[in-house]
């Protein structure tokens, strides 16, 4: 069971303060309730091409848990959308800070022996 690494970039929208970016991740978005079997985590450029840029990464501890939340690229499971439901106005939020986490992503998996 290889882990899954959704990377999706960020982009602040125009205006918004990077500091007030991360205080509202950081207050508002990792302390909901989260999808079992999966983390988020928030990343910004320290160096190279993204240099202060925003990544949002989503493990997910194997491809069968990708797929049982996310069945196919923009379908969400009944699991996967009561869930996003339930945290609209929160999401909500975060687009007035930056863009969707769909907009620019890519699902990556672990190459195991």
């Amino acid at each position: 069971m290889a882990k899954v690494f959704g990377m999706h970039m960020i982009a602040l929208r125009p205006g918004v303060k990077a500091e007030d970016f991360e205080k509202f991740v950081m207050e508002e978005v990792y302390p909901l309730p989260f999808f079992e079997g999966a983390k988020f985590y928030l990343l910004k450029g320290d160096r190279g091409d993204r240099d202060g840029k925003y990544l949002g990464i989503l493990e997910l501890e194997s491809v069968e848990r990708r797929d049982q939340l996310f069945p196919s690229p923009g379908e969400l499971s009944k699991e996967a959308q009561q869930l996003l439901e339930s945290q609209a106005a929160t999401f909500e939020k975060w687009e007035t800070f930056a863009t969707p986490m769909d907009v620019i992503s890519t699902d990556y998996f672990v190459i195991e022996k």
